[in-house]
């Protein structure tokens, strides 16, 4: 069973060469969801961000390693824009 959903969404500064990423959790059991601002990291430092916030919220007890991700979904986009990756990790969801 999956426990959680990991969604990622990175930006590159192509001028500096810098990554960022932002990151949006979901909680399977009970739908519940956070989010990691965003933030410079590249690679698969958007899992650290995530364990940071899971770990802060109380839903898990230490980081994330090997095992953990066989109950773990992770959707990563990478070549996104700015203001979207922004957006992501913006705690405050935007009416419709």
């Amino acid at each position: 069973m999956i426990k959680y959903t990991i969604h990622s969404k990175k930006w590159r500064d192509k001028v500096n060469g810098n990554t960022y990423h932002s990151v949006r959790i979901i909680n399977n059991e009970n739908h519940e969801g956070i989010v990691a601002p965003f933030q410079y990291g590249y690679g698969s430092q958007f899992l650290q961000s995530a364990s940071d916030v899971m770990i802060k919220k109380g839903w898990i007890k230490e980081k994330l390693k090997g095992t953990d991700f066989l109950n773990i979904h992770i959707i990563d986009q990478d070549d996104c824009k700015k203001r979207d990756v922004i957006e992501w990790g913006n705690n405050e969801r935007k009416k419709q």
